[in-house]
């Protein structure tokens, strides 16, 4: 009987770790620890007041969050990088949805690498590895493989160039967004222009992504064109980035068609674009677009808009979305941001506004709400929950 080998997260450290070990001597006498390992992070808290349409109906609770991100360069040109994401939720949400703590392990790469502690309720402790990879680099190559952020998105919101790792912009409490398991290979011809080839593969092979990108600057527009194998789909698409005069001018494009339909009757177009304009005043105004034609136009709760599962396929549940951003920096300590999204066939609307207070160089406030509005299962447009979030957090670095 053939026995298969399991890969768990102490198996992938253990290996990467080895790695540094024939390089140690390599080092000068005179090189200190910070040369070769750099260690930075902050722990946040997160409270939570959620409800509906009354304030009666809350739904409290607090995260407290801990990143650590960790560097080593035991040579010249590699580095590995080890960086995991570790949550305490104390909430009353475990005992009123069934499954709750199976959510947070939940991992679509290859190894799984998160798992938790404690889940009973009120208290969800659960450690996640979002990123674990060695990384070579020269003048030319980049040779990345393992978990990463394969970051080809080029639009400010809606990235449908990002196939690797979608992301979902209201979850504004994971700036480093996820990441996959893959290989990364950049080849830099100038500059300005590289070609890049990854692939991620997956325990199931209709989830498999494997793709080439070329990107290139021409008459002051970065362009970037892609190609390949999204899960069972070809997929074909482009993005670009330039200004028209003295605003930004931003956007995506990508196809999607399944490889065995012949007919070409599912067949997927996403498609973004932004424009951003920075004032004199320190006001910035952006204003995006999104269209994708797979989207279902049909809503009836919030969560949905805040699922983890989208695809850069269907980035909205509604085939036309528009959204208004402006920021302003009052003081430099003092910044406020807002947020509206519309969906005119769902009647969706998204009101987000934060306020960021600087208390010290390593100190942070941010207040920030959601509130979700669109047609109810009567279609009159209703409320579809609000959240208030109130966070402090604590940077640190070596």
């Amino acid at each position: 009987m053939k026995r298969s080998l399991t890969w768990n997260p102490g198996t992938w450290i253990a290996l990467l770790l080895l790695c540094t070990f024939p390089f140690h001597h390599s080092y000068s006498q005179a090189k200190t620890v910070s040369d070769y390992i750099s260690v930075n992070g902050y722990i946040k808290d997160l409270s939570t007041v959620a409800f509906v349409s009354s304030p009666t109906t809350l739904t409290p609770y607090t995260l407290l969050h801990n990143r650590i991100n960790l560097k080593i360069k035991p040579v010249n040109h590699l580095t590995i990088a080890i960086e995991e994401r570790t949550r305490l939720l104390l909430s009353n949400e475990q005992l009123l949805v069934p499954g709750f703590g199976q959510q947070y392990t939940q991992d679509n790469g290859l190894v799984k690498m998160s798992f938790n502690w404690v889940n009973k309720a009120p208290v969800l402790f659960n450690t996640f590895i979002d990123r674990l990879y060695i990384d070579w680099t020269d003048d030319k190559w980049d040779i990345r493989i393992g978990r990463q952020r394969l970051n080809w998105g080029i639009n400010t919101t809606w990235n449908p160039n990002d196939i690797f790792n979608t992301y979902n912009f209201l979850d504004f409490d994971y700036e480093e967004r996820p990441g996959s398991d893959a290989v990364k290979v950049q080849y830099n011809f100038t500059s300005f222009s590289n070609l890049e080839a990854a692939f991620s593969p997956s325990r199931n092979v209709d989830s498999m992504i494997g793709a080439l990108k070329y990107a290139f600057n021409t008459h002051n527009y970065d362009i970037q064109i892609i190609g390949g194998n999204y899960c069972r789909d070809v997929v074909v698409g482009m993005g670009w980035a330039g200004n028209i005069k003295d605003a930004g001018f931003k956007g995506e494009l990508a196809y999607f068609q399944n490889w065995h339909d012949n007919h070409f009757q599912n067949l997927a177009v996403s498609a973004s674009t932004t424009i951003d304009y920075s004032f004199k005043n320190g006001l910035y105004m952006s204003l995006a677009f999104l269209y994708n034609n797979l989207a279902a136009n049909s809503l009836y709760s919030a969560s949905q808009l805040q699922s983890e599962n989208l695809s850069p396929k269907i980035l909205m549940p509604a085939k036309y979305n528009l959204l208004l951003n402006a920021s302003k920096q009052f003081t430099p300590v003092l910044n406020g941001n807002l947020a509206l999204i519309y969906s005119p066939q769902i009647n969706l609307f998204v009101i987000a506004p934060t306020l960021s207070y600087s208390l010290a160089t390593n100190w942070d406030i941010d207040v920030i709400i959601q509130s979700y509005f669109a047609n109810n299962m009567s279609n009159r447009f209703d409320v579809l929950g609000n959240s208030f979030n109130f966070r402090v957090r604590w940077s640190f670095s070596n």
